[in-house]
């Protein structure tokens, strides 16, 4: 992995790093959606952060839950983020994860 405070050059060894790390498994067009909707959540979540970029993310089934109860698909947005804090501490290499279930339209909402 980059050092620390590599800046933005290293976003996509972080990125190539994390889609090494685990396989695809989810269709193309949920796993694009699940990103778009997970880096939103994200930057809607650290809106008292300055400076925030999402350095690197993934989409994959939640291997911890891959269905709920009703039997709906989850899913986890791993993301790797840089951002100053209120106080002004800039940091990257920050680590969150989003969860979502997918309903039975096809669309995934945000779960806790």
């Amino acid at each position: 992995m980059p050092h620390p405070g590599s800046g933005e050059a290293a976003d996509r060894f972080i990125q190539q790093a994390m889609d090494d790390a685990s396989r695809h498994d989810l269709p193309r067009t949920d796993e694009e959606r699940l990103l778009r909707q997970g880096r939103a959540a994200w930057l809607a979540e650290t809106a008292a952060y300055t400076q925030v970029r999402i350095q690197a993310a993934t989409a994959r089934r939640d291997p911890e839950n891959s269905t709920d109860t009703g039997g709906r698909a989850r899913a986890v947005v791993r993301l790797v983020w840089a951002g100053a804090d209120p106080a002004g501490t800039l940091l990257d290499g920050r680590t969150a994860a989003v969860h979502f279930t997918q309903n039975g339209d096809g669309s995934w909402n945000r779960t806790p």
